[in-house]
């Protein structure tokens, strides 16, 4: 009787609370406090003062949790408080509660229990609030701490594996010999690591324009083993992401025709239109677990460019970290049919000849993608001149004009229909350019086609980061070096997009990342075009573009960017404080600046005054200095010198 009757107090003193913060899911939430607190009285009933206290912690808690700044910080709270309440509880219970019976004046153990003890909890608490928050502890950031736990076990226990399959093939030794069998070692661990390590060894394999000839016969013997999904994980992943499967599907082949370490994809017709459909499906907690290896393959490859030097000037750590970003968006399907159908409707407005598959929304989220299935062959059949140039100038297109190029344009990527159409599939790697950066290699692409090293120079300097004092003189001379080598070549523009990567190189500089995709996709489809037409020339195919282009066009959409860009700043800069007595003043930005000094300025004053009030209860005796300013002070000071110090070794660690 005694347990309901709390329980029903209890709830309706949370539910009051609830409707006071107008919180979500008020009787739930209620329900819970209520029985937590019943529970707790009923365990220590023998136990007044602890019962009190625990208590009047959860009412804190409660009422704390549901204010709004801290709503999307409920985990940081959560171990603010119970750290708070676990400290304060130990503390007092055994220097002062278990000496209760000794005490004679029972008003000070009310005003303990219900005063200072409540306010010890809410200080110490936002104490460690700000610790946490000034240290911000990664595993309070993720929505599942256990499972970034279990990550972190998985990614040391695969760091383990790591490091006893590189000591087995004596990895180190050979790097310091600079070994002919390095590379077949290096392909040996990543194809036992397996899973991402294989797949990138098999994107390395593609990179003919960056890799040695030896590294890339290492990796292109690699073959990723992957274990398509049970029939009951299917319709498991299915029924919990879009609906009932059959409801859905008139038929489903649970035999995948792909499947490879982030999904596999099925064959399927729809139940409500009958259309022949492709679905996609990730394999569950795939993001997690690619997480944890595409780290590790980092720091793999960092490594091995510490200690060799061949292997850095190959840049095997821009191309990891690359990799780890494009299969990182190849993770979310949502991101793939947002790709797919701006890439489909911008080839309809440049009335580009490519097929795009039809992406079916109300069948796709994150984990699933719906999309038409269009019946043909890989590109691996001979085709005409006519097509391979058709298919080069559409993707010269998406590159100059769209701002939206397909990625990896390899002949998996490539179909044949069996009317003779060219189709576009897998759009979960895609890159976008910023206008200047189109611009950049427009002008760049131009200047090549009229043998005018100083506009390929100019588009150079637009696309290319690195050394601020760019020399143009020296780099219009290397251009124009690099022109007259490839022109002895019987393909002259593949020779000189091949060596113009070294050149940019050796100069100091770097192509912008987006700009560098660009360049290796042209690169791996002027392979994948090689290998299907003889007569395929890229230099060709290149001149024949830059006479197609509407000269006439570009200018005008040019001048039409400047004059637009010009209506949109002038106004704005008329309107600016800057402009003044007719000359422009140079107004540097130092809000930023200005916060933080505010703030270290306001930490150090609150810490004088705690170490003033702690100074002070050594002489001066009494029960609010014993009960709460004199423990309150010594945590205050030990906080704010915590901050001082790291806001001090944040400020003079070296700027990168």
């Amino acid at each position: 009787m005694f347990f309901l009757s709390v329980l029903i107090v209890c709830f309706i003193i949370f539910l009051l609370l609830s409707s006071l913060f107008n919180s979500n899911h008020k009787v739930i939430v209620s329900l819970v406090g209520a029985l937590v607190v019943s529970v707790l009285v009923q365990v220590l009933e023998d136990q007044f003062y602890l019962t009190s206290i625990m208590i009047a912690t959860l009412i804190i808690y409660f009422i704390i949790a549901n204010v709004k700044v801290f709503k999307n910080e409920q985990l940081k709270l959560m171990v603010a408080v119970l750290f708070s309440t676990s400290i304060v509880t130990l503390v007092l219970t055994f220097t002062y509660f278990n000496q209760i019976s000794n005490i004679s004046d029972r008003d000070e153990t009310l005003r303990v229990m219900f005063i200072y003890y409540p306010l010890l909890i809410i200080f110490i608490a936002c104490y460690t609030y700000m610790l946490l928050t000034l240290f911000n502890f990664k595993v309070l950031q993720t929505p599942n701490p256990l499972l970034y736990i279990v990550n972190k076990i998985r990614g040391f226990m695969r760091m383990i594996q790591l490091l006893w399959i590189a000591s087995r093939k004596g990895l180190n030794h050979l790097i310091q010999q600079d070994h002919a069998k390095l590379p077949h070692v290096i392909a040996e661990i990543l194809d036992n690591m397996g899973g991402i390590f294989v797949k990138f060894a098999q994107v390395l394999s593609t990179k003919k324009d960056i890799l040695p000839s030896n590294y890339i016969d290492a990796f292109s013997n690699l073959h990723d083993q992957v274990q398509p999904l049970r029939t009951d994980e299917l319709k498991t992943i299915i029924d919990n992401k879009i609906g009932n499967i059959d409801d859905i599907y008139e038929s489903f082949d649970m035999r995948p025709i792909a499947a490879a370490s982030i999904g596999q994809v099925h064959l399927a017709t729809l139940k409500l239109t009958g259309e022949k459909v492709v679905v996609k499906i990730l394999r569950p907690n795939v993001k997690q677990k690619m997480t944890v290896d595409l780290n590790l393959l980092i720091q793999f490859v960092s490594w091995l460019s510490e200690r060799s030097s061949k292997i850095k000037r190959i840049g095997l750590i821009e191309l990891a970290k690359g990799f780890k970003k494009n299969l990182m968006e190849e993770t979310d399907f949502d991101i793939e049919a947002l790709n797919t159908n701006l890439l489909r409707k911008a080839f309809k407005e440049y009335d580009i000849h490519i097929r795009v598959p039809k992406i079916y929304s109300e069948y796709s989220n994150k984990h699933i993608l719906t999309m038409e299935y269009i019946e043909g062959d890989s590109f691996t059949k001979e085709v005409t001149t006519d097509v391979s140039e058709m298919i080069m100038h559409a993707f010269l297109n998406q590159i100059l004009m769209i701002g939206i190029f397909h990625a990896d344009p390899h002949p998996g990527n490539i179909m044949l229909t069996k009317s003779g159409e060219i189709a576009l599939i897998d759009f979960g790697s895609v890159g976008y350019l910023s206008d200047d950066e189109r611009d950049g290699m427009l002008s760049f692409l131009l200047g090549y086609s009229n043998n005018d090293t100083k506009e390929m120079t100019h588009g150079l300097m637009r696309i290319c980061e690195g050394e601020d004092s760019r020399d143009e003189d020296t780099i219009e001379r290397r251009l124009s070096r690099l022109l007259s080598e490839a022109s002895f070549s019987h393909d002259p523009t593949s020779v000189m997009m091949k060596r113009l990567m070294s050149m940019i190189t050796e100069m100091g500089l770097s192509l912008k990342p987006t700009v560098a995709g660009a360049f290796r996709a042209i690169v791996t489809l002027d392979g994948t075009l090689s290998s299907v037409d003889e007569e395929y020339s890229l230099t060709t195919v290149s001149e024949s573009y830059a006479n197609h282009i509407d000269k006439g066009q570009l200018a005008e959409k040019r001048l039409s960017k400047v004059k637009g860009q010009l209506e949109d700043y002038i106004p704005k800069l008329l309107e600016l404080p800057i402009l003044k007595g007719d000359k422009i003043t140079i107004v540097h930005e130092k809000n930023h600046n200005l916060n933080d000094f505010i703030g270290i300025l306001t930490v150090s004053v609150f810490t004088v005054i705690c170490l003033v009030v702690m100074l002070t209860s050594f002489f001066v005796q009494g029960e609010l200095m014993q009960f709460l300013l004199a423990p309150l002070s010594m945590l205050g000071f030990g906080v704010g010198m915590i901050i001082i110090i790291m806001s001090v070794i944040r400020y003079l660690k070296p700027k990168i």
